[in-house]
């Protein structure tokens, strides 16, 4: 039997449940990242197509670079915490 084995036998129904919380909780919060990204490049992409340009102006890359950023932060952060919760330092 490995540690981790032995050691998710010894805890009680009630801090099984709090590490699955905490897992469900990283996993909204990752989403949560993600959807946010998402809104700022679709704000981006309408703002393009409402004003029929050809190419894209300083706030349309301003905003898509705001949703590519807050997508790859939301993925670093959800993998450090993930660690995290693994290891069980929270």
């Amino acid at each position: 039997m490995s540690k981790r084995e032995t050691e998710n036998k010894d805890l009680i129904l009630r801090d099984r449940l709090a590490i699955d919380r905490t897992r469900m909780a990283n996993q909204r919060t990752l989403l949560s990242f993600i959807r946010t990204g998402i809104y700022f490049a679709a704000t981006a992409l309408a703002i393009f197509h409402l004003e029929k340009r050809s190419h894209f102006t300083f706030i349309e890359w301003t905003l898509c670079s705001i949703g590519v950023f807050l997508a790859l932060t939301g993925i670093i952060n959800y993998l450090f915490m993930r660690r995290k919760i693994r290891k069980g330092q929270i």
